[in-house]
């Protein structure tokens, strides 16, 4: 884990060397909710399909579905985003939707310049599934560091670190001692109604003793004022890789409603 952690503070690290080397960026003229250091209000309906890292031979299913409401609400240098899933999970033969655990993310930026930004986060995932299988069975909390690097051409780099800690809940299911290492990245495509991010995560399970790698690519478009706001569509493939991998592949889909 020390490796992974010196992994961490070099990205971090090279990043601001970039920073510090290429020129201050434009002024943003829209908030497109892609930099961390800038959280817009918008409110997103997403689609999510995982197929489930399980022993062969499972005796039900292998798939987790779920529609996800998320709602964020900026107030100067900080905001809050909630977010509720309804699931389906037939890994106990039962694929009817759920609520599954409720969350609520309480975000802090401080220290932005032209050329980087940090941001500070704890998110509280509550203990709220109708059923075993839809959640985690325990309260979680879930603190968090982003160093946000601006780079040339708007380019954005800004890796971070989450911590997952179980601290209440059932005494049945098992805790849950997390840490993981994300290396967002996104490219500026300028002028362009579409974007992209880049989402690579390492993490490292304490209880288990297991580390795996994800990566998701998320595809969008900017469909332009709607509703009192700025809509846009988007598509999220993922894959996990690593023998201790929790899913093989997922894909999500979505809307989202910006600055309304």
């Amino acid at each position: 884990m020390r490796q992974l952690l010196a992994l961490f503070a070099a990205a971090s690290l090279a990043g601001a060397v970039c920073a510090q080397d290429a020129p201050a960026p434009p002024p943003k003229t829209e908030n497109d909710g892609l930099d961390p250091t800038a959280p817009a209000r918008f409110a997103k309906l997403t689609f999510e399909h995982i197929d489930l890292n399980l022993p062969a031979g499972a005796p039900f299913g292998d798939n987790a579905n779920s529609f996800i409401f998320e709602f964020q609400q900026p107030f100067g240098s900080n905001s809050l985003k909630l977010k509720a899933p309804v699931s389906s999970v037939d890994v106990l033969g039962d694929a009817s939707y759920g609520l599954g655990d409720v969350s609520a993310k309480l975000t802090h930026v401080f220290g932005v310049t032209r050329s980087h930004g940090m941001v500070v986060n704890f998110e509280l995932v509550a203990d709220t599934a109708s059923r075993a299988e839809l959640g985690g069975g325990k309260w979680v909390a879930k603190p968090g560091f982003i160093y946000a690097v601006f780079l040339k051409g708007g380019h954005i780099f800004a890796p971070a670190i989450v911590q997952s800690l179980s601290f209440a809940g059932s005494s049945n299911r098992a805790d849950i001692n997390q840490t993981v290492i994300d290396f967002y990245f996104v490219p500026k495509f300028k002028g362009s109604p579409f974007y992209m991010t880049l989402d690579p995560a390492l993490t490292h399970d304490w209880e288990n003793e297991k580390t795996f790698l994800t990566t998701a690519l998320t595809m969008g478009y900017k469909v332009g004022p709607m509703l009192g706001g700025n809509g846009q569509v988007f598509v999220k493939p993922s894959v996990g890789l690593g023998a201790d991998r929790a899913s093989d592949w997922g894909l999500q889909v979505g809307f989202q409603l910006l600055n309304f």
